[in-house]
């Protein structure tokens, strides 16, 4: 998770399956992150607010990725997050005990 303070408000931003999904269905896309920046960082930040404060308005969101000093260690560190919500989709948690198993059968 990352907190942001901004005017005395403070935001935690981290992604969970549904905001990526939300994003996806936007037209967001990870891998497209350097060739298309302008569209796509923008997207990964107000990505990062969905989970926990979707009441906040895109400009306010704006306002306060255009005050935040180091953006290429935010937009890395977002991305990380990102990446690990997605991963958790493929990977899972192999150590909770109960869950399901499956095999092939021929």
């Amino acid at each position: 998770m990352i907190k942001i303070t901004y005017e005395k408000d403070t935001y935690e931003l981290e992604f969970n399956r549904k905001t990526v999904r939300m994003m996806e269905g936007q037209g967001f896309n990870i891998d497209a992150l350097t060739e298309q920046p302008a569209t796509m960082i923008p997207m990964l930040f107000y990505g990062a607010f969905s989970k926990n404060h979707t009441g906040v308005k895109r400009n306010l969101v704006d306002e306060i990725y255009n005050s935040l000093p180091n953006k290429s260690g935010l937009i890395q560190a977002l991305a990380e997050m990102y990446a690990d919500t997605v991963s958790s989709l493929i990977e899972g948690n192999p150590s909770d005990e109960g869950n399901a198993a499956w095999e092939v059968v021929k």
